[in-house]
Formats: structure tokens, sequence, C-alpha cells
């Protein structure tokens, strides 16, 4: 009976120990697989956190190739502001071999506004250039007349007061021939004794010449050997007699750098200049000799150019 007893508690011990090392297993497989867990899941995060890192590195490598990129763009219009300043120069220097001597320009021109040439041709006229010399002095102006040598004589008081007014007096010929016509003794004749009684007058350095009829070659500009004037404005004023229809011609048309075209030997083109005079200056134009239109664009004429417009 007592060993029956004994049995029967050792079978109960061993089950309650059995129980113990079950519970004792579970516990610990539990721990072992939520640790497991824990450990990939810290393991993704720090993968995840890696990503962004390179992400980020990635973005500063997109800011420095930025960064040179402008860096690249500054030095390249550094290098093309320096070239185009460097060409500028070695075509001022070109050109300046070939500068004729520069005429008196007035000191109260600003470069940096609008400028323009009034030009008048086949003068002088008499009373008629008088009243378009009282137009200019009255508001300031400047103009270039290019005169006939034959209608000099009796005249001379109205060019010396257009030279004194700060204007410029420019060769039209002696007898107002188509040079392009005459061999080249004969261009000397209308051209050369014309530009020395000019400046005897005008006490200008250079007499600047425009053909008639704006007809000229290379053949009569070596002649001439002075800087050519044209025009970029023929307001017909000869043609049309009207100075309406001139005044329009000018307003519809005119631009910075402009020589325009027009006759004071005609009383309706001075009416129309005493009108256009103000105008202009009311719409911001500084009304300049052609030399100082010149100087202030190109800084001087050359004996060998023709000029229509100087921008």
């Amino acid at each position: 009976m007592i060993e029956m007893k004994n049995k029967i508690k050792i079978l109960i011990a061993s089950v309650i120990i059995a129980v113990v090392v079950i519970l004792i297993g579970i516990f610990v497989g539990t721990t072992e697989l939520k640790e497991s867990a824990d450990g990939e899941q810290n393991t993704t995060e720090d993968s995840s956190s890696g990503e962004s890192t390179t992400a980020e590195t990635e973005s500063g490598k997109e800011t420095t190739a930025e960064d040179v990129t402008s860096e690249s763009e500054s030095t390249l219009d550094n290098e093309t502001s320096t070239q185009e300043t460097e060409t500028q120069t070695e075509a001022q220097t070109t050109l300046s071999g070939d500068f004729v001597e520069q005429n008196p320009v007035s000191g109260t021109i600003d470069p940096g506004k609008p400028m323009v040439a009034l030009t008048f041709d086949d003068g002088p006229a008499g009373s008629k250039t008088g009243r378009l010399l009282d137009a200019l002095e009255q508001y300031g102006a400047h103009a270039t007349f290019f005169i006939v040598g034959n209608r000099i004589p009796g005249d001379e008081e109205n060019i010396k007061r257009a030279a004194a007014l700060g204007c410029e007096v420019g060769n039209h010929s002696y007898s107002h021939a188509k040079l392009t016509s005459l061999d080249d003794a004969s261009v000397a004749n209308e051209i050369h004794s014309v530009a020395e009684t000019i400046k005897s007058l005008t006490g200008q350095n250079t007499v600047i010449c425009r053909p008639p009829y704006g007809a000229v070659d290379e053949r009569v500009q070596a002649v001439v050997d002075a800087p050519v004037i044209l025009w970029s404005i023929d307001t017909r004023d000869w043609e049309t007699r009207n100075a309406a229809q001139t005044i329009a011609n000018i307003q519809q048309n005119v631009q910075d750098g402009d020589i325009i075209l027009m006759h004071d030997i005609h009383a309706e083109s001075v009416d129309a200049a005493v009108q256009i005079i103000p105008w202009l200056q009311q719409q911001g134009y500084q009304l300049v000799t052609v030399s100082e239109l010149a100087y202030y664009k190109r800084g001087g004429l050359s004996k060998n150019e023709r000029y229509g417009s100087i921008r």
C-alpha cells in the first residue's frame, strides 16, 4: 500500500515538472519570437532610414549640379560680355584712323537720350533761312544746312549766324550738279572751292558733303574727300509744297538717329520746320547737327563712309 502511494506521488511530481518545463519552453519561445520580430522591424526602419539618407544625398548632389551650372552660365555671360566689349573696342580703334577732324559739338547733349538731325538743302535762301534760324534759336535747337555755292554771295550773314548758333554748314556743290555725270576734275571744281568758302565763313574744321540728288559712287566719294551725308527720312517737301504733309511724314516715321531731309528755299518747308522743331522736342528728341549725331552715336565721321541714318 505504502509503495503504491509513493508511486502516485512520484507520478504527480513528474506531471508537475513536465507542465513546468512545458510552460517555461512556451515562455522562452514567445520571447525569442518577439525579439526576432522586433529585430526585423528595426532592420526595416534602418533600411528605410538609409534610403531617406540616400535621397537627401542625391538632393545634395542635384543642388551642387545646379550651383555648378549657374556658375558656368555666369562665367559664360562674363566671357561673352568681355568679348563684346573687346570687339567694340577693336571696331572703334579700326574706325578712328578714318575719322575726320571733329566740328564743334554741344556739351549739353545727353548721349543717353534720342536725337535726330534736321537737314536743309539748297540754301541759303535769304529771309526764309533767316526765319528758320529764328526758330532754331528760340528752341535751342541745331540743324545742318547743305548750301549751294552759287547762292552764297550776298547771303554770307545767314551762314555765319547758323554757325554762331551751333548749327553746321555742309557742301551741296557749287551749281547743284549731278556729280556722277561729271569727270573727276569737274567734281573737284564743284566741291572744293565751296568747302574752302564754308571753312572761311564758319571756322569749321570739316565740311561734310551731300551730293545733289544723292548721286554718289566710290569714284565721286574719293574726289569729294569728305564724309558723305544722305538721309533716312525724305519729306518730299520740294514736291508736295504742303507743310501739313511734311509734318505728318516726319511724325509718322521719325526714329532715334534719323537724318531728315528738307529744303529751306521753300516757304512751306520753313512753315513745317517751325512747327516740327518744338514737336520733336516734346517727344523727347534732341535736335543736333549731323556731326554731333555721329560723335555721340559712333565717335565721329569718316570720309570713307556714306551715312543715311546714324544709330
